[in-house]
């Protein structure tokens, strides 16, 4: 009998995730009109009308009710891309008031969503864009560093109920104080590395270079280091009117095949499929946020239709944090013939955790520890984490 505990959960190919920066209590009124119009919410406009939360449920993630999304929350008052625009980009924290935390609090509590950690404010404003700090180069002192997190992280609470579990930093810019004080601020998991920009150049099998895609750990505390993978925007042809019927046909078989090069890519080595997009294209300096949903819907659509015939699984930062924190750990002891247990790992921090293992036996069903009998899909069985034999049943 061969016990193998599996890289993720379900013996899936990748984990998906759906990362979507920038939900914020930000408006940018680009029309000047006074009314908040398709594309300039960040999550001001909550469910209202034109809302992007609307948009992104309505026109995408209601044909993929598997997927999961990852929210990135700068929860002070975010600045906007140059200190005095003519634009006006309203801001505030979210928790301003108690409509603003009850909506920000309602995704959380959505199993299908997470909000994760961006910044206080996302760093300090100029009167040129391209001078803009992003929020970890600011900080002069690992003290301001974590001083300025714990301000965060209590707002995140106050809203939530919760402390976030994981984040990333803003520009993906860690600055001279980035690791050690998301390893000294009890974060599960971080969102370090735009990655996606090296699958792009890469998509070979040299295993030294497949290795700089995968989940890493980092720090004292060992903080899980969860790359960016993929961008939004593969199957993007937006181009210019002008540009000849011909060329665009031309120009998106080219970018259908690199895109799916990409994802098949990850699905062969079993690396993580993260997915980098914004919440909103509007800025305040009026260039355009990219990626972003609105621009990438049937980009995003084609991917998660490409997913769907693919054995993945869709999950959330923490979901995915946890599953590695006990993958990496655990060990499989065998008792006799029909039963295993656990070892090295501490069962009363795992509660509600669990592991895939696969089985090389035929076998239908194992009965846990607490006599709960587990079936299996494919000799896969999702195991509770606890103390005890595990006892293989049938033949």
């Amino acid at each position: 009998m061969k016990i193998k505990v599996c890289k993720w959960k379900n013996n899936a190919k990748s984990p998906v995730m759906f990362m979507v920066d920038d939900l914020a209590n930000v408006w940018v009124d680009l029309s000047g009109n006074g009314k908040i119009d398709r594309g300039e919410d960040w999550g001001y406009a909550k469910y209202e009308e034109n809302s992007s939360i609307t948009f992104l449920e309505e026109e995408i993630l209601n044909q993929f009710p598997d997927v999961k999304v990852n929210f990135y929350v700068p929860v002070g008052k975010r600045i906007g891309m140059v200190r005095d625009s003519d634009i006006y980009m309203y801001s505030n924290p979210i928790n301003e008031n108690k409509s603003t935390i009850e909506f920000f609090r309602s995704l959380n509590n959505d199993s299908r969503y997470e909000l994760s950690y961006h910044g206080l404010t996302h760093g300090e404003v100029y009167n040129k864009p391209e001078d803009q700090k992003q929020e970890w180069e600011c900080y002069s002192s690992l003290n301001e560093a974590l001083e300025t997190i714990d301000a965060g992280k209590a707002i995140f609470r106050e809203v939530t109920g919760e402390y976030p579990k994981g984040g990333k930093y803003c520009g993906y810019t860690k600055g001279k104080y980035g690791d050690e004080s998301i390893d000294k601020s009890n974060f599960l998991w971080w969102n370090r590395n735009l990655n996606y920009i090296n699958v792009k150049k890469y998509c070979g099998d040299d295993d030294n270079k497949i290795t700089n895609f995968d989940i890493k750990i980092f720090g004292e505390n060992n903080v899980i280091d969860i790359p960016s993978t993929l961008g939004g925007d593969i199957f993007n042809t937006k181009s210019s009117s002008r540009i000849k019927t011909v060329v665009k046909r031309i120009l998106k078989f080219y970018m259908e095949i690199k895109g799916k090069k990409e994802i098949d890519f990850l699905l062969k080595n079993n690396l993580v499929i993260s997915i980098q997009e914004h919440i909103s294209p509007a800025r305040d300096d009026g260039k355009v946020q990219t990626p972003n949903i609105f621009d990438d819907k049937e980009s995003l659509i084609k991917i998660f239709k490409y997913l769907k015939d693919k054995n993945v699984w869709y999950c959330t930062g923490t979901e995915l944090a946890k599953y590695v924190s006990v993958r990496d750990k655990i060990k499989i002891v065998k008792k006799n013939n029909n039963s295993f247990a656990f070892s090295e790992i501490d069962f009363n921090d795992r509660k509600n955790h669990e592991i895939s293992v696969k089985i090389d036996l035929k076998c239908d069903k194992i009965m846990q520890p607490n006599k709960v009998i587990v079936s299996s899909v494919n000799n896969i069985f999702n195991l509770e984490i606890m103390e005890g034999n595990y006892k293989i049943l049938g033949d």
